[in-house]
């Protein structure tokens, strides 16, 4: 009796046993997706009742033998299937008898960040690396040193005087020294700030097929780069960006950050597309604020619950909502200058239509006469096309005005060879009273920016079969982040106080993923990768390689009132960024693709980067900051595939020493790159481009070797080479900042006397001489 009663006994804990480790399985894998708070799929499985209803989708779904595999991320192994699927088939009894207790989310990226025990980044790196039984990398040298972060924090090689001053200098904080001096230089901004307009997909014109200007672009695109010069705090920068209209209303420059919402891809100006375009431009707004600021693929929700990570459909629609009633506007960068500019416009576009009244009763007449004149040496039927109003052609008649309108049509020039004198005088009258209107002409005080059509929000319904509005949905927060709605406005508000609210969450030191998000993007803009390699992805497929580090980071972010250059400071001081770029043979082996930063690694110079180095290598550069975009000239060749007539896509800026300032200030087109930049992977501002692509192509050696730009260049370089006594040392010291070795001098003086006897002169054998020197190695990558 008594072994009877242990062996009933021993049962029954073992059937109560498997029913815990059953639930825990539940919880772990399902619930996570499947609550009381979000059921993806419209699928919940908090309770018996639940389980029992979708017993056989679970069972098909863990088993992996249906169109429907679960969970995402991976198949259960077979002990967790079979706990999961013996304890649905006994019923699913929860131990307790009662529904399973809502779980707070399981997965790392989504729970606040603690800060693990540690002093610094090397700490955290060296006990990855003692994991492997790797050590660090040897030190680099000071002149390595002095070209990597001077790269690194401004895009440009360090002058040839930064470069004896830091050699000189035995001090102890040399480098940190050099770090400061570098920081406070503008160059930082223009360096940093391209970085964040890569996320905000910014150009200046606004894409598809007639790709027309965005006047004002370059407003947000000096704001950015001024903000990183002030060493703007990143929650106010956030702050300012999605809602600092609402947050900030009497400040315009901080307003000026929405125009984050204004500078990507817009649709506006495509006919008979209004509500297309509406639905679009809240797809991008929703996709880009939380893929930039949360490393989030929500986008992946909008029209069916997310396949790997936790968040539904309808989470996608509630930060849609958010942006419902936007409307695009203009900040007033000064009230009374702003309404000035208005009635100056106001008035000089009245004295335009009156003055194009003029010229129009001038011209008409001849323009008239010559067509007439084309028209009877043509067809009756080409006639008689012509001569019928728009709206009555037929199809035919229409093929036939479109096939001759060009030869039919009088040119200017042609008009203007019929009028008389007294007509001509007429004209050139005309022709003064316009150029004086525009005398004073420039850019208003504006800049682009985003408000509330109102208080009031349109209502948004989540999409449904057959095209039917479904549940209506309200703005709120991802569930797996915490869920819950965003306050009403007040009743006195002017707007809807949606943003305000996302904005406030987003830059909250307890959202658990925005300094996460973004210190993994400064680390991989230092080490060519993240510490999570996939930088606006932070969901369930994401893996961080040194978790314990980006914590500490995220914590340390948030500690350092959130400032961009204590960061800056943290990462460039370590031992770990401060590492040759030379790895060993075991380190190659173990960790070959250097996740564990045993050594630095090397990079190719950014597409910018190579053509300011360039610039600044011939002493060309331009360092001017800011202002309306800069239109430089190009061959016809280069302009090939231009989609607008090119006297309206590339309007050439009129003063060429504009055209030498530095690439951040030249035009952003969406249809078409400039080449050099397009070789060396510029991204095409149609997406928030987190990651930049580095190839290596053969249009990229034939543009340095042969482009119209490099060529210039080159030559520029040789007029100031040609009065050295030594040019080759000379050129070395300007492109690489050291001198030539024996070899390397040899070689290359033996190269300028072959050139110079085969071309007939000293100077244009220094210009082949450059340009070999353009496509080393040396000069395009930062060791």
């Amino acid at each position: 009796m008594r072994f009877l009663h242990w062996f009933f006994v021993g049962t029954a804990l073992a059937f109560a046993d498997s029913n815990t480790d059953a639930v825990a399985v539940l919880s772990a894998k399902c619930q996570q997706c499947h609550n009381q708070q979000m059921q993806m799929a419209s699928v919940r499985l908090s309770s018996t009742a639940d389980l029992t209803t979708h017993r056989d989708r679970v069972l098909s779904a863990i088993a992996y033998t249906g169109k429907v595999k679960m969970p995402p991320t991976g198949k259960l192994s077979a002990d967790e299937s079979k706990l999961l699927s013996t304890w649905l088939a006994a019923g699913a009894v929860f131990p307790t008898g009662g529904p399973a207790a809502a779980k707070a989310p399981t997965w790392w990226a989504f729970q606040v960040p603690v800060r693990p025990v540690g002093p610094n980044i090397d700490h955290f790196v060296t006990a990855k690396l003692q994991e492997k039984g790797l050590k660090r990398a040897a030190a680099a040298d000071k002149l390595t040193l002095i070209r990597r972060v001077t790269f690194d924090l401004h895009g440009l090689p360090p002058s040839k005087a930064d470069i004896d001053a830091f050699l000189a200098d035995s001090s102890a904080d040399a480098y940190a020294k050099l770090i400061e001096k570098l920081l406070a230089s503008p160059r930082y901004g223009e360096k940093w700030g391209k970085h964040w307009l890569d996320l905000a997909r910014y150009g200046d014109t606004s894409g598809f097929e007639q790709d027309p200007y965005l006047l004002y672009s370059w407003r947000y695109r000096d704001y950015v780069v001024k903000s990183f010069n002030d060493d703007k705090p990143y929650d106010r920068f956030i702050k300012e960006t999605i809602a600092g209209d609402e947050l900030f209303p009497e400040e315009p420059e901080a307003q000026q950050g929405t125009g984050f919402y204004t500078v990507g891809t817009n649709r506006d100006l495509l006919y008979k597309q209004e509500k297309e375009n509406r639905v679009e431009t809240l797809t991008d707004f929703t996709d880009t604020t939380a893929g930039v600021f949360l490393g989030l693929t929500v986008g992946c929700a909008r029209c069916h619950d997310h396949k790997f990570d936790p968040i539904p459909q309808k989470d996608y629609y509630r930060l849609q909502a958010v942006f419902m009633p936007h409307l695009k506007t203009r900040v007033f960068l000064h009230y009374n200058q702003a309404r000035g500019y208005d009635l100056n416009e106001n008035t000089r576009t009245f004295r335009l239509q009156e003055l194009g009244t003029q010229m129009m009763a001038l011209l008409d007449p001849h323009r008239k006469a010559l067509r007439e004149a084309t028209l009877a040496q043509r067809s009756p039927e080409v006639a008689l096309a012509f001569h019928t109003p728009d709206d009555q052609k037929t199809p035919e008649q229409k093929k036939i005005t479109d096939q001759f309108q060009k030869e039919v049509e009088p040119t200017d020039a042609q008009v203007f060879a019929r009028l008389s004198k007294e007509e001509q005088a007429r004209m050139d009258s005309i022709e003064k009273k316009l150029v004086a209107m525009f005398k004073n002409f420039q850019p208003g005080p504006f800049s682009p920016g985003l408000t509330d059509l109102g208080r009031e929000a349109p209502r948004l319904f989540m999409p449904a079969k057959g095209g039917s509005d479904g549940e209506e949905v309200f703005a709120g927060y991802p569930t797996a982040l915490g869920g819950g709605d965003i306050p009403a406005a007040p009743l006195t508000a002017e707007t809807s106080y949606r943003r305000k609210g996302l904005a406030e969450w987003i830059a909250s030191p307890e959202n658990p993923l925005t300094a996460r998000v973004m210190v993994n993007r400064i680390w991989q803009y230092y080490f060519g990768r993240g510490l999570v390699a996939t930088p606006s992805d932070f969901g369930t497929r994401a893996t961080a390689s040194n978790r314990e580090l980006l914590d500490w980071m995220a914590t340390e972010f948030v500690a350092q009132k959130w400032s961009f250059k204590a960061m800056h400071r943290l990462i460039l001081n370590s031992e770990t960024y401060r590492q040759s770029s030379k790895p060993s043979a075991k380190a190659l082996e173990m960790d070959p693709d250097n996740t564990l930063v045993s050594y630095f690694t090397r990079r190719r110079l950014e597409a910018e980067e190579v053509r300011d180095s360039i610039l600044a290598a011939s002493g060309a550069l331009n360092l001017k900051m800011g202002g309306r975009p800069v239109v430089p000239t190009l061959a016809t060749e280069e302009l090939y595939g231009m989609s607008q007539p090119l006297n309206n896509a590339w309007i050439v800026t009129e003063d060429l020493r504009e055209h030498d300032r530095r690439t951040i200030y030249m035009i952003a087109r969406r249809n078409f790159r400039m080449p050099l930049l397009e070789a060396f992977d510029q991204p095409e501002g149609v997406l928030s481009c987190s990651r930049r692509d580095s190839s290596t192509t053969a249009p990229q050696s034939l543009s340095l070797l042969n482009g119209r730009f490099t060529l210039a260049q080159a030559k520029a370089l040789a007029a100031k080479l040609e009065p050295e006594a030594d040019p080759v040392t000379a050129a070395w010291q300007r492109l690489f900042g050291r001198n030539p070795d024996a070899f390397e001098a040899a070689r290359m003086n033996k190269f300028l006397a072959q050139q110079t006897q085969h071309l007939g002169s000293k100077p244009a054998a220094l210009t082949e001489l450059a340009r070999g020197l353009f496509n080393l190695n040396e000069f395009l990558y930062v060791e």
